[in-house]
Parts: C-alpha cells; sequence; structure tokens
C-alpha cells in the first residue's frame, strides 16, 4: 500500500515528488557506501544526491527510485531516456548520476522493504480538506492567472506538457497542499508568489475542467 500510494502522490502533485530526505527509503547502508566509493572523484556523494533530487525527484518519489534494482548499463538507459523527456541534467552529469544510482539501487542493493499503511490512511491522505483561508474564486481570473503563470509547463488546457496533467486531480480539492506547492516550488518548478484570492481563483479555474476533454 505505501508504495502505491507513493506513486500516486507522485502523480497528484504539481510537479514531483515527495520529501528529500538524505538517504531513500529502502537503501541499504551498504549500499550507500558502495554508491560513494562509485561517485566519481570530481563528484562527491553529496553532490550525486543533489543530481537525484534536482533530475529525478522533480518527477518520482524516492521510493520509485529506492525499489529499483538495474545493473549499470539498465540505468544509463534509463537515465539516458530520461535526459530525452527533459530531465534536468547536463551533459557532464550523466556519468555520476548513473554512477550513484548503480552503486546505490543496483543488483546488489539487498531486498527493498515496502512499507504498508491503513487504507482509512491512504484515504485520509487524498481526501478533500477544507479550502479556508482561500476564498471561492473567479475561474474567469482564475484561468487567466494559470495561462500566464502555469500554462508553460502545465499546457494551455491543463492537461499536462513539462509538467503533470492538473485536471480532475484529489489536490485540487486541498487547497493548503496546492498552494504550499506553488508558493514554495518542486523539483523543477519554481515557486510563484500567489495571494490567497489569487490560489482560490486558479482553483475555481482548475475545477470547472473535467476529463475527458470536451471534443473541438
Amino acid at each position: 500500500m505505501r508504495r502505491l500510494l507513493g506513486s500516486l502522490l507522485a502523480a497528484l502533485a504539481l510537479a514531483g515528488c515527495p520529501s528529500k530526505s538524505d538517504a531513500p527509503q529502502g537503501a541499504t547502508t551498504d549500499a550507500a557506501a558502495k554508491g560513494d566509493a562509485t561517485v566519481s572523484a570530481t563528484t562527491s556523494n553529496a553532490d550525486a544526491k543533489a543530481l537525484v533530487a534536482q533530475a529525478c525527484l522533480s518527477c518520482h518519489t524516492e521510493q520509485t527510485l529506492a525499489q529499483q534494482r538495474l545493473t549499470q548499463p539498465q540505468w544509463t538507459k534509463t537515465v539516458t531516456k530520461m535526459v530525452g523527456w527533459g530531465a534536468n541534467l547536463d551533459a557532464t552529469e550523466v556519468a555520476p548520476l548513473v554512477a550513484y544510482l548503480s552503486a546505490t539501487y543496483g543488483p546488489n542493493a539487498g531486498p527493498y522493504a515496502v512499507e504498508t499503511i491503513s487504507a482509512d490512511d491512504a484515504l485520509a491522505e487524498l481526501a478533500p480538506t477544507p479550502d479556508a483561508p482561500f476564498p471561492a474564486g473567479d475561474p474567469d481570473k482564475g484561468k487567466a492567472l494559470f495561462v500566464d503563470k502555469c500554462s508553460g509547463c502545465h499546457g494551455q488546457d491543463a492537461r499536462g506538457s513539462i509538467g503533470v496533467l492538473l485536471v480532475d486531480r484529489p489536490i485540487l480539492y486541498r487547497a493548503a497542499d496546492l498552494a504550499k506547492t506553488v508558493r514554495k516550488g518542486r523539483g523543477k518548478m519554481l515557486p510563484i508568489a500567489l495571494s490567497d484570492a489569487d490560489v482560490g481563483d486558479v482553483i475555481a479555474h482548475l475545477r470547472r475542467l473535467k476529463n475527458p476533454p470536451p471534443p473541438p
């Protein structure tokens, strides 16, 4: 259940992934030590973890990485694919990132321990919360704000581009969570300064959108 919830929350967030602790869940101490030794001399272990946060955790959860057991060629193929999809990496950062991932989450990393939570706790993570202190907004104003500040990543219709699809997401009914993500940023998503009224307007606009999109 924890594994499923982690994947759900990654998809529901405006851009990425949950917490960014130094030791991703499920990674063993021995595996982390091997990762330290494998990262190149010019890239410290801390720098490699920063690359993970920058390039991976903006879209994936730590649990998604920690459960992998890929060889170095497999990690190379995976990272190369993600770069092609827009992962925030320079060409010189690919090799140290692959070295860290293949050592820390490779075939010798040991078993991944999946945590479990109750169904009630899982539902509570997705359940609607009160909108206060964000007022009921004007969807037309919210559309203008969204197009100006958000559509470059999430698409003009909020159905995803560089950023994730936002239509019919539970986070739209968790106003405080949405406002926190917008104002603090997440992964590649930069912070956006919106007033409480602005947040209410954007939420009103996004709640008005429904899947599937209307026919042309």
